[in-house]
């Protein structure tokens, strides 16, 4: 687990060069490329990527509070919990997210508390919601599912941090990992299915289609699993794969971490086991968005990076670290970072 102390090594001095060091964003992140609509400031730096419901733009800072804007970057409320890792979950009544407090929150569309429970632990974890139920891990191993009542149905014990998101497969099972290299399958009712370990910690996440399950690990290799936990392939591509893969079609897009005196890292894109094409990044990539056959990313060095199969299309400078996943919507595209600003950018064609 030494990469993880030089992480959070490297994550306390972005975060001080990002609140203490760094300027307010101004017009000249403007390129050919960007044009910046407006930034809004939070008190804390910003790691989960904002999720749009509506008109309203969701995200959480490390200030405590869970953000909701409107689309021209207003505020239309906060709500003050404990720090937010994670992104938002919405469902048809109400808001869900995890906190480093520890707690699971549910909001009105008007920012009020419906109700909160307390975990043994902090919740970097985004809650899948299927139906009337919501299910999630946090770092002490614990998987829970709750009713939309906040009431537990039942909580399966992993023994290891769980940091990745739960999914659905196409086959009902809800799949997650944890930091110890174990992936699960679980029914909807909580039952164990079946359990994959790959003797190396996997600290991001984990993505399905409708035959595959993939997922990375610290030791560089890249896994596809099927439904029933048989290994289809794996292909080493070095580094620390952090992250969660991105499907698209029958490609699969992968971030991996190159640790050294200068940062940097690759995007690779994979199809089977074979790597189709790479991009090396200055700076750990962070989470993929795609959209219209380009990938969008941040980097801990604090570029926001737009490539395809060909190459970079481009890359901006925009702030000191940028984490979580860009979301696009109607040419806009919106994403936090270190500094404690959400950025809208309307990308130019």
């Amino acid at each position: 687990m030494w990469w993880w102390f030089l992480w959070s090594f490297i994550l306390v001095i972005l975060i001080i060069i990002g609140r203490f060091l760094v300027s307010p964003p101004s017009q000249n992140i403007n390129s050919s490329d960007l044009k910046l609509e407006w930034a809004y400031k939070t008190e804390g730096h910003i790691l989960a990527s904002p999720i749009i419901d509506g008109n309203t733009i969701y995200v959480g800072s490390y200030d405590g509070k869970l953000y909701a804007l409107n689309l021209d970057g207003s505020l239309r409320w906060n709500y003050t919990g404990g720090q937010i890792f994670s992104d938002v979950t919405v469902g048809t009544n109400a808001i869900y997210f995890g906190s480093n407090n520890g707690y699971f929150y549910a909001l009105d569309g008007n920012g009020k508390l419906i109700w909160k429970f307390k975990t043994d632990d902090s919740i970097n974890s985004r809650a899948l919601l299927l139906e009337d139920t919501l299910y999630f891990g946090n770092n002490n191993g614990n998987f829970y599912a709750l009713d939309t009542d906040g009431k537990v149905r039942w909580e399966y014990k992993t023994g290891h941090a769980i940091r990745s998101n739960p999914v659905i497969g196409p086959n009902g099972y809800i799949y997650f990992s944890n930091t110890a290299g174990n992936i699960y399958a679980l029914t909807k009712g909580g039952n164990l299915v079946w359990k994959y370990s790959t003797n190396s910690p996997i600290d991001g996440g984990l993505s399905v289609s409708e035959s595959n399950i993939y997922f990375g690990c610290e030791n560089g290799i890249f896994y596809a699993l099927d439904g029933r936990g048989n290994l289809v392939w794996d292909i080493s591509i070095g580094g620390n794969i952090t992250g969660k893969p991105l499907v698209v079609g029958d490609v699969i897009y992968v971030v991996s971490d190159q640790s050294g005196f200068t940062p940097s890292g690759y995007i690779f894109a994979i199809k089977n086991d074979h790597i189709l094409w790479s991009y090396k990044t200055e700076g750990f990539p962070a989470n993929l968005s795609y959209n219209d056959g380009t990938l969008y990313f941040g980097t801990g060095s604090g570029y926001l990076c737009a490539v395809n199969e060909s190459g970079v299309v481009w890359q901006n400078k925009i702030a000191p670290f940028v984490n979580g996943a860009p979301t696009i919507r109607n040419g806009t595209l919106y994403i936090g970072s270190l500094n404690g600003y959400l950025y809208a950018f309307q990308i130019r064609k």
